[in-house]
């Protein structure tokens, strides 16, 4: 196959890969076992992360099978083939690791079923997994290895023909069972990769091997789903929108909306009509307007004389590189309202539990100091200039309620406005002084610690702390550090002493990471890896 770019987690998996065999040329200590279990434990993470991945890979072709079948019904077919394979293959990848444990353990009431690498006795051992997977032949065709090779070869190229011949062609899936070369010495893929390997070797060897499944199933899959859109109009996303400055509008102004599709094209210029559209014949009924287009947005600018939810409907009509017209259909509408009350976040359409929240508060025609703003999820405050803080909502629906007092002292409610209150997300968490996921010892060694922050684009004054992480640092020789459930988010010595004197690929990764946000609640951060140049 030719080759092509590989993704950043295919690379992780290949590097992986690497250390493996690296491990195996050394002698089998305790140590080396540990980091075969380590390895073994990122890359089932890897496998569980390429499931959540492939899951919203097949709900985005259900979606679009759902929305127009006829189009996407036989790729669609073809992807759940694709499934199908691909849960056979890791079906019997997973009986073979149980087999290769319950052998080695002398399991006899399915023992292996719950068992976990790290607490197996017999990880060192290498005559049983040897003997199941390369047998007594000396090329290991008479093992296990060898019909899980066979299989192999057959599920990429079964895969393979689900693409049409030239994209086939052109993808380059991650199974690989070519014999290797080693410096002119050929060995079969079966005696390089599990002959005399111990049993924590041989394991962690499948567990890369189920992932390379998962990576091709989500290479053809994904090339699948590209090609249902082959002969469509070339957009990431086609539907119909329709955005208005405002929804709500005062007696006697206009109205103003832009009709257009989003990620439209300047040089397809859309048919966009205004009045009833009948889906059954593709036709307009009665009369109806065309609006002028310009830059691919319809401009529509409408008077408005009466009060009331207003609904307007019609239909964008775009030709698509074939010729061929495609019609999306569009509905919404508008309130016309005599002046009252109006509400607005003032950084976000959202407010959050634990902060202080700002939001203006205006009414058309009444002084501020004649405007009365109560809530009922925390307190608010008056800030001054029609401002105000709302301080401490929880989790759920706050319902700012707004009158005005007359000028017999009586209040006339002017309106309620609704914001959703959301818990804060989980902060981004780094070693101080540290810019990039590939840096130099030195930084990380200097580093002060984690810091927690949630990004530039989290508008709000808000503090997070580190209370506990697990620190691993590891390199092709082994693991240098590991520590679990460090408090507080200083790096220990220890892990200061390895980082410091680490190699250049050595890896250097935060895990399991605990802190506790501006709003006292403690959640999970994601993990953070480093590669030192």
């Amino acid at each position: 196959m030719a080759g092509g770019k590989l993704s950043p987690r295919q690379k992780m998996i290949g590097m992986m890969y690497l250390v493996l065999t690296a491990l195996l040329a050394l002698n089998v200590s305790k140590e080396i076992l540990d980091a075969f279990v380590t390895i073994n434990t990122g890359l089932e993470n890897t496998g569980r992360s390429f499931d959540a991945d492939l899951a919203a890979l097949y709900a985005r072709f259900d979606e679009k099978k759902s929305i127009d079948p006829i189009r996407v019904s036989a790729n669609w077919e073809k992807a759940q083939e694709a499934k199908k394979m691909s849960v056979e293959m890791n079906q019997y990848i997973d009986i073979l690791k149980k087999r290769l444990i319950r052998e080695t353990e002398g399991y006899v009431n399915h023992e292996e079923d719950t068992a976990r690498l790290k607490y197996i006795e017999g990880k060192d051992n290498y005559d049983i997994p040897t003997n199941i997977l390369c047998g007594q032949s000396e090329d290991g065709s008479d093992g296990e290895a060898r019909i899980l090779r066979d299989k192999l070869n057959a599920y990429e190229k079964n895969l393979l023909a689900l693409l049409p011949e030239n994209t086939a062609k052109q993808m380059h899936l991650s199974i690989d069972t070519k014999d290797p070369n080693d410096g002119g010495e050929t060995k079969t893929w079966e005696m390089r990769n599990f002959y005399h390997a111990p049993l924590a070797a041989s394991v962690t060897i499948l567990s890369k091997i189920q992932d390379d499944i998962k990576s091709a199933e989500a290479d053809v899959v994904n090339e699948l789903l590209k090609a249902t859109d082959a002969d469509i109009i070339p957009f990431d996303t086609v539907a119909a929108r329709v955005i208005a400055p405002t929804n709500y509008v005062l007696l006697g102004e206009e109205y103003n909306a832009d009709i257009f599709l989003a990620a439209f094209n300047r040089t397809l210029i859309p048919q966009v009509l205004i009045g009833q559209f009948d889906s059954a014949t593709g036709k307009m009924i009665g009369a109806y307007d065309s609006l002028p287009v310009h830059d691919g947005l319809g401009k529509y600018t409408l008077k408005t004389d009466k009060e009331g939810i207003m609904t307007y409907s019609g239909v964008i009509n775009m030709k698509t590189p074939k010729g061929t017209y495609k019609q999306f259909p569009f509905e919404s509408q508008y309130i016309v309202a005599r002046p009252s009350a109006t509400v607005s976040a003032d950084k976000m359409n959202v407010m959050y539990a634990g902060l202080e929240n700002p939001i203006t508060v205006s009414c058309p025609g009444v002084a501020n100091e004649n405007v009365r703003v109560t809530c009922d999820n925390g307190t608010i405050r008056p800030s001054g200039d029609g401002k105000y803080i709302v301080t401490n909502p929880k989790a759920g629906m706050c319902h700012v309620n707004v009158s005005a007092v007359t000028d017999s002292g009586a209040a006339r409610p002017m309106g309620t406005m609704e914001f959703r209150v959301r818990n804060l997300p989980a902060p981004i968490v780094y070693p101080s002084g540290v810019t990039g996921p590939r840096t130099a010892a030195a930084p990380l060694c200097n580093s002060l610690g984690l810091v927690c922050t949630y990004g530039p684009e989290f508008l709000f004054n808000a503090r997070a702390n580190v209370v506990s992480y697990d620190l691993t640092v590891m390199d092709n020789s082994g693991l240098k550090f590991g520590g679990e459930n460090i408090r507080g988010n200083q790096i220990p010595a220890g892990g200061k002493t390895a980082i410091c004197a680490s190699r250049r690929g050595t890896k250097v990764m935060f895990t399991n990471i605990k802190a506790v946000g501006a709003d006292g609640v403690q959640v999970k951060c994601a993990d953070v890896t480093y590669t030192i140049l």
